[in-house]
């Protein structure tokens, strides 16, 4: 594969530095994908060659360099290339224990809940039909603006089915709080390192969500498609 520059300054213009790359895995998805591989991943990384890496974990396991809880696509397929390039890693992610234990209690409620069985039952249908188009596609088309479109209707689908019962809202209510504190962990980043190339690795049900709130704030988001 030929690549006769970085994505970053390929997709703009050469005299506009800076900004934010939202790249979307499919973290256990890999597995079973013909193209979107994880050994796909270090190659975009190798393609984007980044100032900064930010990742899917907290910050304190990247102080602790234990990477706890990052997904495998990223601490075995990224992470190790960023430190042979020894740019800063941050980690992005945001977790609460007692939050996110009742945060999944209630997601197994729900799924099992025979009062929502066919809004669950269409959920999950539209999450298969994610995971088979997955496995024949390459980076180009799943993280292309249209999936990404996709995934934001079908996560608000889940918010609004969720929100109509007083006991699910939780759910929602964690999920935004959890990507919020993500878009805010970047935006730091962002303002403390200004004119830097900086690749967002995370899971794509976050991406559009960090996406359109990192474009309000006025941060560049580079929208280009790997060759």
């Amino acid at each position: 594969m030929k690549h006769s520059k970085t994505i970053f300054y390929s997709c703009v213009n050469p005299q506009v530095t800076g900004g934010v790359f939202v790249l979307g895995g499919i973290h256990q998805s890999h597995e079973n994908a013909k193209y979107y591989t994880y050994e796909r991943m270090g190659e975009i990384y190798q393609q984007l060659k980044p100032d900064i890496l930010c990742v899917e974990t907290q910050q304190k396991h990247v102080d602790d360099k234990s990477f706890t809880g990052t997904p495998f696509d990223f601490k075995k397929f990224m992470i190790p290339l960023a430190k042979v390039d020894k740019i800063p890693i941050y980690g992005i992610d945001w977790w609460d224990n007692e939050k996110g234990m009742k945060w999944q209690e209630l997601q197994q409620k729900a799924f099992s809940d025979t009062t929502l069985i066919s809004e669950i039952k269409f959920i999950g249908g539209m999450f298969s039909l994610f995971n088979e188009y997955f496995e024949n596609k390459d980076f180009e088309d799943i993280n292309s603006q249209y999936i990404t479109n996709l995934w934001k209707t079908k996560s608000e689908f889940k918010y609004h089915i969720l929100s109509q019962n007083s006991q699910y809202k939780f759910i929602v209510e964690f999920e935004n709080e959890r990507n919020n504190h993500i878009v805010e962990n970047i935006q730091k980043i962002v303002r403390e390192n200004p004119n830097k190339k900086i690749l967002v690795a995370i899971g794509i049900d976050h991406k559009y969500y960090i996406e359109e709130k990192l474009e309000k704030h006025g941060i560049k988001i580079y929208q280009k498609d790997l060759k």
